[in-house]
């Protein structure tokens, strides 16, 4: 009995050992969660710090970046511009280069073309002086074939002063061009080409005078070539009524020359033909009518060695 209490005893004895033990335990452990929660609150307020710090240096960071990304997209534009500018510059090279290439070519072409032209400048330069040879001799020649020209005028004159010198004093003919000039209105009735018969005493008259002056003076008519009959009118009515009036009055005057001189030396050089009104008279510029209704008796001279020689000149050049 007394070991049985004695047991229990200590059964609860080692029981209240256990149970302090344990207590011991709990307390060391509440004690170890305390200190290592604070310890964990402490580690904590400095995570967080640094997280803080961390977030603020992303935040920082993150404006950084945005700046930098802003600068990357300010750069790539700049550098697609860039870009730009530099193909621009690659075309402008080209095409500089290909104008260069063709300068180049052009030049080559040019210096070609340039000695083609200096061989031909050299060429006209000595065609020009045989051009220029040619206009002296030209000048000279013109010179001389005016001078014969002139000489021919001073030989018409001159066989007009002489003829003058053998015809009467009434009969008066033109000195430059050796011609009777006859009104019409002494010769014809108005629009008729029938001489009138009052009238054909005295011109036979003049014409004979005049006839003779050149037949019998070998000087004159060596000289003469044609005599021509000419008749004109003015500028009333139409031109071929005119013509054909003045033709019929030249070839009228003519025929009556026929029936008082046969001579076959007057008949050789006799010429009738009508103008017209192609030949006015014209006086104060304006027509004279009554002047340019006429007959014209003149002569040409044999310049037929002269002429042949002007024109020989003329066509020759």
């Amino acid at each position: 009995m007394d070991n049985q209490n004695k047991e229990e005893n200590n059964f609860w004895i080692a029981y209240a050992d256990l149970m302090a033990g344990l207590l011991f335990v709990f307390i060391l452990l509440i004690g170890a969660i305390v200190v290592k929660y604070v310890l964990t609150q402490s580690d904590l307020q400095e995570i967080k710090k640094n997280l803080n710090k961390q977030e603020q240096h992303l935040k920082r960071s993150e404006e950084e970046l945005k700046n930098k990304e802003d600068i990357v997209f300010k750069l790539s534009k700049e550098l697609s511009k860039t870009s730009d500018a530099i193909n621009l510059i690659n075309q402008q090279k080209a095409e500089l280069e290909a104008n260069i290439t063709n300068y180049q070519q052009l030049s080559k072409e040019l210096n070609s073309t340039l000695d083609s032209k200096d061989k031909q400048i050299l060429i006209l330069l000595g065609q020009l002086e045989k051009k220029d040879e040619e206009f002296q001799n030209l000048k000279q020649d013109f010179e001389e074939a005016k001078i014969k020209v002139q000489n021919l005028n001073f030989i018409k004159e001159n066989l007009s002063k002489q003829l003058q010198s053998k015809l009467d004093s009434n009969i008066t003919i033109n000195e430059k061009t050796g011609a009777i000039i006859l009104p019409a209105e002494i010769l014809f009735d108005r629009d008729s080409y029938i001489l009138k018969n009052e009238v054909k005493s005295n011109l036979k008259k003049i014409l004979n005078e005049y006839f003779n002056a050149i037949l019998n003076d070998p000087s004159i008519l060596n000289n003469i070539e044609n005599i021509i009959i000419e008749g004109h009118s003015d500028s009333d009515g139409s031109y071929i009524y005119n013509l054909d009036l003045s033709q019929k009055r030249a070839y009228e005057v003519m025929s009556f020359i026929y029936t008082f001189n046969k001579d076959p030396r007057l008949q050789k050089l006799l010429m009738a033909s009508g103008r017209s009104f192609s030949d006015p008279i014209i006086k104060n510029g304006i027509e004279d009518k009554e002047l340019s209704r006429r007959i014209e008796i003149k002569f040409s001279i044999k310049n037929d060695n002269a002429l042949k020689e002007v024109e020989k000149f003329f066509e020759y050049k």
